[in-house]
């Protein structure tokens, strides 16, 4: 029992110290920090982020150990998520099946390790939020006696149970079959969405997966009593940004009710989340291909292979014959990259893939006036698997210094720039021809800007990352957000609102930080060669 226990913490020890010296660490815990700011607004910031009717409770332990709570959950729900997902594909891609394979490791305690230090890993970041929340109650000097329970009381209730059942869709996502790449990220994205409306409007706990509608209920109440004005619509409560104008009133909330009933409810998240893990377990192949890669010919194992060694002129001949001279060419023309990386951008979708994405270039072209708006959003959504392998696929399949060393990193950035930028005018034929036709030139030029905007935002994140993930979280919520929820200033496809100028600005911007990027990580390679 020693010895398992044993294991598992050097396991976990491992898994936690490779994550917590990685990028996407140090950006959740930045994003973590800047949220306990921006979620306390000063009296004269001129927003709110938790709206009850135009009031709020003082900055208190309890109020800002609610919005702590609130907060951890549904951030970490879709930041977490994105950051820890990839861990068993990760050794896949690093090329440590075979090691692992090899290694008396059961499946279960594989699994349950990688389960585990995920969720550790959301702990520190949680509770890095509640740290950044204590301080800004201090800050903001409302009240300035802290009350640890207040905070701890909701991180256990709710935060502990429902991080420990995303703990285990980390891993399930990563071993179930189709769910390991943009697809289950998707899916996971429409999931989060899901699980936030059913918080929100949850009838009973049991749906209450973010702990929102317990902690938001309890605070209109409150403010219902102390401000019996306020309409049933106020009284309910909501999460997102609102401008205020003038002072905000305020008033005492004592904190939620913690029933120790919830303890049953938070015990079945729990059993949930172990189920996760043991059905990842079962369906978790212990790497497989890589065990057969590495598998001896049968022949030789069998020791019936015979091997007569060949004289030296045999071997010069016959190596002679396959390989060609080096000849000195010219370097390739741009046409002939872009085209070569519209193939690498483009191989490995299937017909599954491609059908939807006729339809959806098409589509434009064959529905009313009515549903054009309704549609245009959707087009932008399917090449997403396409743009967020700009500036990664280097990285990936490690060949940056391969490709860095046979090509300048100036055209290799304006190559895969000038990809993403046909594929997405690929997918936008559909939709440019109906503007054309209808003469609709304003919209012509906000979707144009789109063109341009979002291959260099996937370019520059992926570039700056190194990887899908950080392209792919941001550019889901924007796109939710902007385009498919109309919020104006984050339509960055002028269909409900057009912002041309601004987003022309920043696709300008984000190119030239993209490329200053690419520059400095070239001459970091550069250096480090030399050192070697």
């Amino acid at each position: 029992m020693i010895r398992t226990l044993s294991a598992y913490f050097y396991l976990i020890k491992s898994n936690l110290k490779s994550q917590m010296r990685s990028y996407s660490f140090l950006l959740v815990i930045g994003i973590s920090v800047f949220a306990g700011y921006a979620c306390v607004p000063d009296a004269a910031a001129g927003y709110e982020i938790f709206y009850i009717g135009g009031v709020r409770g003082i900055y208190n332990s309890a109020w800002l150990g609610g919005l702590a709570a609130m907060l951890s959950t549904m951030m970490l729900w879709l930041f977490g998520f994105f950051m820890l997902r990839s861990q068993i594909s990760g050794d896949v891609r690093l090329k440590l099946g075979p090691l692992i394979a090899s290694t008396p490791v059961r499946k279960i305690r594989y699994i349950a390790s990688k389960a585990a230090a995920n969720f550790v890993v959301m702990l520190v970041i949680g509770a890095v939020l509640l740290v950044a929340f204590m301080a800004m109650q201090l800050l903001r000097a409302e009240d300035s006696q802290l009350r640890l329970m207040d905070y701890m009381a909701p991180f256990f209730y709710l935060t502990f149970p429902s991080l420990f059942l995303l703990s285990s869709l980390t891993v399930l996502f990563d071993v179930f079959p189709g769910l390991k790449g943009v697809m289950g990220n998707v899916l996971f994205f429409c999931l989060w969405i899901a699980i936030g409306v059913m918080s929100i409007a949850a009838p009973s706990d049991w749906g209450d997966l973010f702990g929102i509608n317990g902690i938001l209920k309890t605070m209109a109440q409150s403010a219902a009593k102390h401000y019996p004005t306020l309409s049933s619509i106020e009284e309910s409560g909501s999460f997102g940004y609102y401008p205020t104008q003038g002072p905000i009133s305020t008033f005492v909330w004592e904190g939620a009710a913690w029933d120790h009933s919830l303890i049953l409810i938070r015990l079945v998240w729990i059993a949930a989340g172990i189920v996760g893990v043991v059905l990842s377990a079962l369906l978790f192949r212990r790497f497989e291909n890589s065990e057969s890669s590495s598998k001896v010919h049968p022949l030789l194992a069998s020791g019936k292979e015979k091997t007569t060694p060949l004289p030296l002129a045999r071997i010069e001949h016959s190596v002679s014959l396959k390989l060609s001279p080096a000849v000195k060419v010219k370097s390739a023309r741009l046409p002939g990259r872009v085209k070569a990386e519209l193939k690498l951008m483009l191989k490995g979708m299937s017909l599954w893939w491609t059908l939807p994405a006729i339809a959806l270039i098409s589509g434009p072209m064959l529905i009313t006036s009515n549903s054009i708006n309704n549609w245009l959003p959707f087009i932008m959504i399917w090449p997403l698997a396409l743009w967020s392998q700009l500036g990664t696929r280097d990285k990936h399949n490690f060949t940056t210094e391969l490709i860095l060393s046979s090509s300048s990193p100036l055209v290799k950035w304006l190559t895969e720039w000038l990809s993403g930028v046909l594929i997405t005018l690929l997918f936008s034929t559909g939709a440019i021809t109906r503007f054309i036709v209808e003469g609709q030139m304003a919209s012509l030029l906000a979707w144009g800007t789109g063109i341009l905007f979002i291959p260099t935002l996937a370019l520059a994140l992926g570039t700056l990352g190194g990887s899908k993930k950080l392209f792919e979280v941001i550019y889901l919520l924007w796109w939710y957000v902007g385009p498919l929820n109309h919020v104006p200033s984050l339509d960055f496809l002028g269909i409900f609102e057009r912002n041309t100028a601004l987003y022309l600005m920043l696709t300008v911007l984000l190119f030239v930080a993209g490329i200053t990027i690419r520059l400095l990580q070239t001459g970091n390679l550069s250096i480090r060669r030399r050192s070697i």
